[in-house]
C-alpha cells in the first residue's frame, strides 16, 4: 500500500481515541479525580513517545555528528515551543481556553492577577498605602470589594459608619466631615483611611454626586491582615501616635508610587488561589457573551494540541512501517485529553452531537496531517527532518507541561506521579514489541548468509540502531 495512504490510516488510528474519549466523557461523566488519573497516564505515554520515538530518531539522522544533530533538534524544539505558546495565547484571548479545565484555570488566574495588579495600581496613589509594607498590603486585595452607587445615593453615614477605606474609581463623591467641612472627591482620590489606622471614622457622611464606582477595603478585613503581620502592626501604631490624618490629595512622587506598586505586585500568584467550579462557569458565561467565535477558538485550540503529533506520525514512517510505541502512546494520550475536554464542554451546555462531530473532525485532521508529514518531512534532508521533528517535539512538550500535567495534578494529587510512570512504562512495553518484530525480521533476513557476512550485517545494524554507543576498546 502507498506510504502516504498508510500514514493517513495510522494517523486516523492514533486519533481514533479522540471521539472515543469524548463519548466516554459525555456518557460516563467521570469525576475530576478519575479524569486526572487518566490524564496523567496519557501524559506519561506521550512523554515516552517523545523521548524514544521522536527525539532519539531525530538524533539518529546524524550517526557521526551527534552535536550537529542536537543543534538542529534543539533549535526546532525551542522554536516549536515558542510558536505553540504564542498561538495558544492568541486562541486563549479568543475563548480557546474554554477547551480544558487546566486552560480555564490558567486563564482565570491570569485575569485575576491582572485585576489585582490594577487594584494595587489604584492604591499606590493613596498616602496611607505608601506608608505601609507593600508585601503585606497585597494580602488584603482579595477582600477589596467593588461597589456601584447611583447619583444621590448615600455611601456611608452616621448610622452606617464610614469605617473603611474607599477609593473612587469613577464618578464623584461628596464627603462631609464631623466638623461640617465638605470636600468633593474625584476619581483616584480616597477617603476613610483614618478608620483603618485608628478604627475611628473621620467622615460623617459620603454621598455619590453622580453614578459612581468605588473600591472598598473594610476595616474588619484589614484587621485580619494586621493580626498576622507584626511589621504592619508596628507601622500602624506609629501612624496612630503621629495622629495620622486623611491623605493629602497631591504631592505623591510618581517614582515612590511606582516603586511601591512593583514591590506590592511581587508574588501575586500566592494571593490569587485556585478557581472554584463556580468561578470557572462564570468565566465561561462571560466569554460566551462576547461572540460566536468561541466555538471556533475552542476547535482551533484543540487542533493546535494535535497538529504536531499528526505530522510526526508521517515523518517517522520507514517505508510502510510505523512505530507501535508512537501510535500507542499518542492513542493513550489522546483519549484522556478528549475525555476531559468533552466533560468541560458538556458542563458548559454543549450538545453531545456537536461535541462528537468536533472530535471526529479532529481525528480526520490528524489523519490528513500524518499524510502531509509523510509527503513533506519523511524524505527531507536530515537537518530539515531534525528541525521539523524538533519543532513538533517542542510543541508537544509545551502542551504536556501547560495543559495535561497541571490539570492532572490539580485534581489527582499524589496519584499523578504514579499514573504518569505507569503510562510511560506501557508505552515502553509497546516499544519492546516493535523491537521483537525488528529482531525477527533481521533473523529472517540473515538466514542463508555466510557467518562472516551475517556478523558484519548485524554489526552495522547495531551501530545504526545505537549511533552513540562507543566500540569496546578491547
Amino acid at each position: 500500500m502507498d506510504p502516504v495512504v498508510l500514514a493517513f490510516l495510522f494517523g486516523g488510528l492514533s486519533a481514533l481515541s479522540l471521539p472515543l474519549g469524548a463519548a466516554l466523557g459525555i456518557w460516563l461523566r467521570p469525576s475530576l479525580k478519575i479524569t486526572a488519573a487518566v490524564m496523567a497516564f496519557g501524559a506519561g505515554a506521550l512523554l515516552c513517545a517523545l523521548s524514544l520515538e521522536i527525539v532519539a530518531q531525530s538524533l539518529a539522522h546524524f550517526p557521526n555528528r551527534a552535536q550537529e544533530g542536537f543543534a538542529w533538534l534543539a533549535t526546532g524544539a525551542l522554536a516549536g515551543c515558542v510558536i505553540f505558546i504564542l498561538l495558544d495565547r492568541v486562541l486563549a484571548n479568543m475563548g480557546g481556553y474554554l477547551r480544558k479545565v487546566s486552560t480555564i484555570g490558567s486563564r482565570f488566574k491570569h485575569l485575576r492577577k491582572q485585576h489585582y495588579r490594577e487594584i494595587l495600581d489604584k492604591l499606590s496613589v493613596v498616602d496611607l498605602m505608601l506608608s505601609l509594607p507593600p508585601e503585606e498590603i497585597r494580602r488584603v486585595i482579595s477582600d477589596i470589594e467593588k461597589r456601584t452607587f447611583t447619583a444621590g445615593e448615600i455611601i456611608c453615614h452616621e448610622e452606617d459608619p464610614c469605617d473603611a477605606l474607599y477609593l473612587v474609581e469613577s464618578g464623584r463623591v461628596r464627603v462631609v466631615r464631623p466638623d461640617g467641612e465638605e470636600e468633593l472627591l474625584e476619581p483616584g482620590q480616597a477617603f476613610g483611611e483614618r478608620a483603618l489606622v485608628t478604627g475611628l471614622a473621620r467622615v460623617a457622611r459620603a454621598t455619590a454626586e453622580e453614578a459612581t464606582v468605588v473600591w472598598e477595603i473594610h476595616k474588619d478585613d484589614f484587621r485580619e491582615v494586621v493580626e498576622v503581620s507584626p511589621e504592619l502592626r508596628r507601622r500602624l501604631r506609629e501612624m496612630a501616635r503621629n495622629n495620622h490624618h486623611e491623605a493629602p490629595r497631591d504631592g505623591i512622587e510618581p517614582v515612590e508610587s511606582s516603586a511601591w506598586l512593583e514591590a506590592a505586585s511581587e508574588n501575586l500568584e500566592s494571593e490569587v488561589g485556585d478557581p472554584t467550579e463556580a468561578d470557572m462557569m462564570h468565566a465561561v458565561n462571560a466569554q460566551r457573551g462576547k461572540g460566536s467565535n468561541v466555538a471556533l477558538a475552542i476547535w482551533l485550540g484543540i487542533a493546535l494540541d494535535g497538529i504536531p503529533e499528526s505530522l510526526i506520525i508521517g515523518s517517522t514512517m520507514e517505508g510502510s512501517t510505523v512505530s507501535l510505541a508512537l501510535i500507542g502512546g499518542l492513542f493513550l494520550a489522546n483519549m484522556p485529553e478528549s475525555m476531559s475536554s468533552a466533560v468541560v464542554m458538556s458542563r458548559q451546555g454543549g450538545r453531545a452531537a456537536h461535541i462528537l462531530v468536533m472530535w471526529i473532525s479532529l481525528m480526520i485532521m490528524t489523519a490528513v496531517g500524518a499524510a502531509l508529514g509523510n509527503v513533506f518531512i519523511a524524505d527531507a534532508p536530515p537537518h530539515l527532518q531534525a528541525l521539523l521533528e524538533g519543532m513538533a517535539a517542542g510543541a508537544m512538550l509545551a502542551m504536556i507541561a501547560q495543559t495535561m500535567l497541571p490539570e492532572a495534578y490539580d485534581h489527582g494529587g499524589s496519584l499523578t506521579g504514579l499514573m504518569t510512570v505507569i503510562g510511560f512504562l506501557v508505552a515502553i512495553y509497546m516499544g519492546t514489541l516493535d523491537d521483537e518484530k525488528r529482531i525477527e525480521g533481521l533473523e529472517a533476513g540473515h538466514a542463508g548468509r555466510h557467518p562472516a557476512t551475517t556478523e558484519v550485517v548485524w554489526r552495522s545494524e547495531a551501530i545504526a540502531a545505537h549511533p552513540f554507543q562507543k566500540d569496546d576498546p578491547g
